[in-house]
Order: structure tokens, then C-alpha cells, then sequence
């Protein structure tokens, strides 16, 4: 059902397949409305939206015995792979529907939806530990009847994860829908945490859920589809998401950008080009009747997601995920706040991370210690072993790998017996690069500032120094007089191993 083509971080440029074709991921999902939509469906299906949301309570109350005969596809009018929410948001919005979950689910199989949710009881946001336990049970013993009743027909059915902030509950709901064997998980209640711009709990909800899924399973957001939090999501481990923003936004005049939202009498020019900016300045679009220009605004916001989604698919495709997600985190001071949920768990990423990638890393401030190519590369180290003596530490060389440069030739000249001597260089993000290994991604693949850092800022460069010491058997060491940073860690050699300094 999904395939993997590249990874980075947590995100994925993967396949979905499913009755009707494929949907590449990252992929963020429109909500259409099965009565009210006036965007057609086929419009949205042309702009490459592979796979819609629409609502099977409302289809059912509005449509009944026709959705059944038609299909939610000719209901709705998309060719395209099509999801349905069982009415999940209403119990959240009106605190119940009015029907039984084995109902709605033989609707969601009769009317021949592709992805197909249990009608679930969202935890939201808010609620007391004891309120969301019966919430996360209510919804885990639906899902298990609905499994029983699903028919082999090419349907996935998606196991919607609940718990909201209370962590604990996220991991056993995500534990017990594993064990459920469904195909495809979607985690629940994001919107309320967005509204309250709790974006590190929403970061953290991801998380706790991933970690307890297999790689194998691809993960549904809901109500999550803005450019400000699709980056992110996308990292943590997010495949598809959705969303009605675009149209929310555009009944308000609200355009969506890539780093917030802007009222659309604040503008006098469009941030990016599409078919909208093409035919309408910002002072011309407001000159339109309501209608007309919520559907343009609707439309831009459309076109501003998809741009956006595009961005985190290249940013996968070169390896920058990591560059591009602190670049969008800076974007508003709650966001910047998931940086710490990104950095505590970065080791998560380590095997989804390539090994090895063409372009060079960036390496700018002292949270980038934490990317995982920079944690694998100090698990190098801290395992390297060498027989020899004597060690020379001085900072990296600008011509990479060090072994091929000037300033090693030079250094070498320094000593009587070079062979003997265990040559290594350092910059403050990757630590102790010994000569050997100097070629191994990324120490020969990297580009960083030339700040003076603060070395109390770099505590994996100190881990890491203590263990490179302990790890072998050296009676000297040779480090640079002139080097505040490397001369603060002086402390940490040994006792026993005597410490000259070099010039």
C-alpha cells in the first residue's frame, strides 16, 4: 500500500496506492464540502490534488440511498482518490451524532470511499485526564467492531489515534491500533492545539505516535494543512493532512503565505506568483462581489499550500529538510518552540536520515549539534580506537577532506615521526574528526559559521571528548595555544596523559 522512495528526518516522498491511483506523500488533502462546495472538485482534482476529505455524516443526511447507489465519487464529483471523515468533527463541534458507529462505517463501505475513518470521539484539546481515557476506550472499542464488519474491497480504513495532550493515552491508542493491524493511522484533535497555538504539544503528540508505529505505516494529520505547520509535521513523521483553511481563511479575506496569514486590505502586492496573482492585483480582487472573491482567495490559498507542500518534497529530495524546518520555525515565537521537541528526538531520525548526502550540510547555531548525520558521525568517533600514542588536535582545515590540504602537509612537517602520531581535527558541531575518517559524511561535507561559540553551548563536543580519551591509551596531546574553545576543554584530558600545545 505505501512506498518509500526518499526520506529525510521523518518526512517521506512516498506512494499511496489505492482504488483509484496513486497519491504521492507529503500530501495535503482539501476538505470538500459534499452539498455546500463551490470550488468543483474537478478544479481542485486539475490543481494535483491527488486526494480530497469529504464528510460521510453530512453525505449520509443529505444524500442517503443516492450516495449509496452513486458512490461518494459522483456524489462529490472527483475522479481522484477520496477520504471521509465518519462525522468525528461533529461530535467534537456538537458532542454527538446521531448515529451508530456500525452504521456510518457500512455507509463509508457502500458508498465505496477510499480511505474510510470509524466514527471516532475526538479527545480535542482540554479535557481532563479521566474524560479523555474514556474517550481514547469509546473510540478504540469502535474501531475494533468496524474492523470485524470492513469488507476485502480495496478500502483502507484508517485507525484514528486520540489522547490529545495527555501523552500517555496517545502511545496506548497508538499501541492498540497497531496491534488492530490497521493499514494507515490518523492522528486526531490538532485543530484546537493550532487555535491555541500549542505547537509544541502538537509536535509532541506526533512524536509520542510515531514512535510507536511501523515505519511501514503511513500517518493521516488532521486539520492541519497550513504552510506555518506543514514543515514540521512533515519532519516529525506526518504523511498526509488535511484541511478546509483555504476556504475558511477566504471567507474572512484572509490570504494564506508561507509564513502566517495576511487580511487581504493589508496587501498591495501578492507574495508568490499563481493563476490568481496573474489576473488580479490585491486592490483588484477586493473590488469583487463576496462570492466571487471568497472562491479567488480560496483558490490562491489553494495554490499557497500546494507551493508550500512542493518546498518540503524538494527540501526531502536534497537532503535540507532540517535547514528548511528552522528556517520556518523562525517564523513565529511559538513555533520556534518545537525546535526542542526536534532536537530531544533526534535520534529517531538517524536511520530515515540518508547516510550520505550530495550537497553539504549546514551547520549554523548550536542546536544543528543535534541533526542526526551530526549524532551518527560522534557515535563514529566515539567508537574509533588507534594504537598510536601521541594526538594532535587543531581545528578543521577549509580544503576538505583535511588529509588533502596545506595546513595538514604543514603540521605534518612539525613532527620527526608523523606516522606515529594520531592526527585529528575538530569543528565545534561535529567534534573530534580523527584523520582516518575525515571523508566520512559529513565531515567532508559541510559548510558552518565562523562564530566564536560559546563552549559550554556544545555538550555532545564534550560527551564526545571525554569518550575519544577514554577510549584510547594516549600518553600526549598536542592542542592549539591560540584556540579559546579547544583550550577550555583542556580540563577534560585525562590526568595521566601529558598536554603540550602546539603553535
Amino acid at each position: 500500500m505505501f512506498e518509500v522512495k526518499y526520506s529525510d528526518l521523518g518526512g517521506r516522498i512516498g506512494v499511496i496506492h489505492s482504488n483509484h491511483g496513486k497519491i504521492e506523500t507529503p500530501a495535503f488533502v482539501p476538505v470538500i464540502h459534499p452539498v455546500r462546495q463551490s470550488i468543483p472538485a474537478k478544479k481542485i482534482h486539475d490543481m494535483g490534488f491527488d486526494l480530497v476529505i469529504t464528510n460521510a455524516y453530512i453525505t449520509m443526511k443529505n444524500h442517503g440511498d443516492v450516495a449509496r447507489k452513486k458512490g461518494i465519487h459522483k456524489i462529490i464529483n472527483y475522479d481522484g482518490s477520496v477520504m471521509t471523515d465518519s462525522g468525528g468533527y461533529q461530535v467534537l463541534e456538537y458532542g454527538q451524532v446521531d448515529v451508530k458507529p456500525r452504521d456510518m462505517a457500512n455507509f463509508e463501505i457502500d458508498i465505496m470511499t477510499d480511505f474510510a475513518i470509524p466514527l471516532d470521539k475526538p479527545t480535542g484539546f482540554g479535557l481532563t485526564k479521566k474524560n479523555a481515557a474514556e474517550y481514547v476506550d469509546h473510540t478504540l472499542a469502535v474501531c475494533k467492531k468496524t474492523l470485524k464488519q470492513r469488507k476485502k474491497n480495496g478500502q483502507i480504513w484508517l485507525g484514528p489515534i486520540q489522547g490529545g495532550e495527555h501523552f500517555d493515552l496517545v502511545k496506548r491508542s497508538t499501541r492498540s491500533l497497531v496491534d488492530m493491524k490497521f493499514p494507515m493511522l490518523a492522528l486526531g484533535s490538532p485543530v484546537e492545539f493550532m487555535e491555541a497555538y500549542e505547537y509544541k504539544l502538537l509536535a509532541q503528540m506526533i512524536i509520542t505516535a510515531k514512535k510507536e508505529m511501523p515505519s511501514s505505516t503511513p500517518l493521516h494529520l488532521f486539520g492541519a494543512g497550513h504552510p506555518l505547520t506543514i514543515p514540521l509535521a512533515v519532519a516529525l513523521g506526518c504523511d498526509t493532512f488535511d484541511s478546509a483553511s483555504y476556504m475558511l481563511y477566504a471567507k474572512h479575506d484572509r490570504i494564506i503565505t508561507e509564513d502566517g496569514t495576511r487580511r487581504l486590505d493589508e496587501l498591495e502586492y501578492f507574495p508568490f506568483d499563481c493563476e490568481i496573482s496573474q489576473k488580479f492585483t490585491p486592490r483588484e480582487l477586493r473590488g469583487l462581489d463576496k462570492n466571487e472573491r471568497t472562491n479567488m482567495i480560496a483558490l490562491f490559498n489553494l495554490h499557497s499550500i500546494k507551493s508550500e507542500v512542493d518546498k518540503v518534497k524538494q527540501a526531502i529530495r536534497e537532503g535540507r529538510l532540517w535547514e528548511y524546518v528552522m528556517k520556518k520555525a523562525r517564523a513565529h515565537p511559538k513555533l520556534f518552540e518545537t525546535i526542542q521537541i526536534l532536537t530531544e528526538n533526534s535520534k529517531t531520525f538517524i536511520e530515515t536520515t540518508p547516510k550520505f548526502k550530495e550537497k553539504a550540510i549546514f551547520l549554523f547555531s548550536p542546536v544543528d549539534q543535534f541533526r542526526p548525520e551530526v549524532l551518527s558521525f560522534h557515535s563514529y568517533v566515539r567508537n574509533f580506537k588507534t594504537k598510536k600514542k601521541i594526538v594532535v588536535i587543531t581545528r578543521d582545515t577549509n580544503q576538505k577532506p583535511s588529509y588533502i590540504s596545506n595546513e595538514y602537509y604543514n603540521l605534518k612537517k612539525k613532527f620527526k615521526q608523523p606516522e606515529l602520531i594520531q592526527f585529528c581535527n575538530y569543528n565545534q558541531f561535529l567534534g573530534i574528526i580523527p584523520i582516518e575518517i575525515a571523508d566520512i559524511f559529513p565531515a567532508s561535507h559541510y559548510m558552518m559559521t565562523r562564530n566564536d561559540f560559546d563552549p559550554e553551548d556544545f555538550p555532545l563536543f564534550q560527551e564526545t571528548w571525554k569518550k575519544f580519551f577514554e577510549k584510547n591509551d594516549f600518553d600526549v596531546a598536542y592542542i592549539s595555544k591560540n584556540d579559546p574553545f579547544l583550550q577550555y576543554f583542556k580540563k577534560f584530558i585525562p590526568k595521566q596523559v601529558r598536554k603540550k600545545t602546539i603553535r
